[in-house]
């Protein structure tokens, strides 16, 4: 079956929750960190809701899955801590998305069980041999990864690793 993205959410939306989440336990994340929690999040979703929580397809990047719109909205920051949302172009308006309760849940347990890690510890977690960025680095770099090997690879995660729904 064909994964589809259409109905699911702007990353930069997905950031902002993800933001939101952190400021309230007073820690900063920097670009990188965010980047990888937004695609673990989609991944998740995608093992525990059978659906993505981006519409975006994430793009196999030289340290790990990127959403190349996140990316650009989050450069300025480098490798300091991201201090503002992210907002509409030209504007000072947040992205900002309805989610569901599951689709809450699913973030505030990424937050909590990877929020905390480095943002070099979350890349060699996306970097593993078989993760579905290596397959889509065999591609090449900049290609898409497939929502369909993100559903694969944290099916198979969440039988190692139990995830409470």
């Amino acid at each position: 079956m064909e994964i589809t993205r259409e109905s699911a959410h702007d990353p930069r939306a997905i950031a902002n929750k993800i933001l939101q989440m952190r400021e309230g336990a007073g820690q900063h994340l920097t670009m990188m960190q965010l980047i990888k929690l937004v695609y673990i999040a989609d991944g998740w979703s995608l093992a525990l809701l059978g659906k993505p929580l981006s519409k975006h397809n994430p793009q196999a990047w030289q340290y790990g899955p990127v959403y190349p719109v996140l990316y650009t909205a989050l450069r300025k920051f480098g490798s300091q801590p991201v201090t503002s949302p992210v907002f509409v172009k030209g504007t000072d308006v947040p992205f900002s998305e309805e989610f569901t309760a599951d689709e809450e849940k699913i973030l505030q347990q990424v937050v909590d069980s990877y929020g905390k890690l480095s943002a070099f510890k979350l890349s060699n977690l996306t970097h593993q041999a078989g993760t579905p960025w290596s397959k889509a680095m065999e591609a090449g770099i900049y290609s898409d990864i497939s929502a369909g090997e993100m559903a694969k690879h944290f099916e198979e995660l969440r039988g190692k690793r139990p995830v409470k729904q």
